[in-house]
């Protein structure tokens, strides 16, 4: 398998560090999200899960003062121009999940963006871009965003499928979910991702009014986890991402699908796969190699580790979690 830090695209450059992948991502002047972005990331997203070497991605824009400012509305324009009829809301809630299940043959998707136009790219591009994010989602990979521009739309979805979010602490800097200002309502996960960090009240409010937020307007809301000054951000999030690399990746796995995907689940089902996930981690050697350490911190410190010297296990320097 070819290492990730050795492919090549068209709209990403990598750089890896340790067990750290930078990418940025870069489409001048702007950095608009063109159809081409969508499946660089899938097949990014793909080749990290399968690379031993990366244990943490931090995504940000290769473009001065951009990040992932929206969808390329040059390539879209094309499908609101195929004559298709408009069809109610429940017929399309029921044809999605059709698609997706279509577009899982091999070479369909591909297909489907070289010769069906622009509404067969549109197909394609809607399962790309959901295959990517949960797969973001469940991987043993942390996914960092350093948002060093504006973010919106599109742009604000994908960093929502990301485990952190850092921004930098500059005056242009604007996060929102804008579609309805162009008539249309989010389809990239913006509803669902965001209501789950926000609530309902926040995340209709925000849509609802579509008014760009600043980088410590959407720390207040919740949408970012951090504001850095902007000369330190990328080094910041590469700070983080080096030491959450350090982590067992399948404890990692486990704990982002049990908050992720737990919540769609009765209560009683979420404990059960949460359970699941903490036995298999449980049985690995990273936790078996873990265990003395901890005991033996425990009797020359008189107490648990975690209070009387915390460090050297949150920086992930005390065990090997990962050889």
């Amino acid at each position: 398998m070819t290492p990730t830090r050795d492919l090549s695209f068209d709209t990403l450059q990598l750089e890896q560090n340790g067990r750290v992948l930078t990418v940025y991502f870069s489409h001048p002047p702007l950095n608009f999200m063109p159809l081409t972005f969508i499946r660089e990331l899938d097949r990014l997203t793909s080749s990290v899960d399968r690379d031993p070497t990366v244990g943490a991605v931090v995504l940000t824009g290769g473009v001065e003062g951009r990040f992932l400012t929206h969808l390329d509305a040059r390539e879209l324009g094309g499908i609101q121009k195929v004559p298709f009829p408009q069809l109610p809301i429940r017929v399309m809630q029921l044809v999605v999940p059709v698609l997706n299940f279509v577009l899982r043959l091999p070479g369909l998707a591909p297909f489907l963006e070289r010769f069906g136009g622009a509404m067969g790219g549109g197909i394609a591009m809607g399962y790309r871009w959901k295959r990517s994010t949960l797969r973001m989602n469940r991987s043993r990979v942390v996914y960092i965003a350093a948002v060093n521009g504006p973010t919106l739309d599109g742009g604000l979805e994908i960093i929502m499928a990301c485990d952190l979010r850092y921004a930098a602490d500059t005056a242009d800097l604007r996060i929102s979910q804008s579609e309805l200002l162009v008539g249309i309502a989010p389809g990239g996960g913006g509803s669902q991702r965001i209501v789950r960090a926000l609530g309902t009240a926040r995340t209709i409010e925000h849509m609802l009014e579509a008014v760009p937020l600043t980088a410590a307007q959407s720390l207040a809301l919740g949408l970012v986890h951090r504001v850095i000054p902007k000369q330190q951000l990328v080094a910041e999030a590469q700070t983080t991402a080096a030491r959450l690399a350090r982590r067992n990746p399948v404890s990692v796995a486990a704990l982002k699908r049990a908050v992720y995907f737990g919540m769609d689940r009765p209560l009683r089902r979420a404990l059960d796969f949460e359970l699941g996930g903490c036995t298999a981690s449980g049985f690995t050697p990273a936790a078996r190699r873990a265990q003395q350490p901890y005991l033996d911190d425990l009797e020359r410190l008189g107490d648990t580790p975690f209070l009387a010297d915390p460090k050297p296990w949150t920086e992930g320097t005390r065990v090997d979690l990962i050889g």
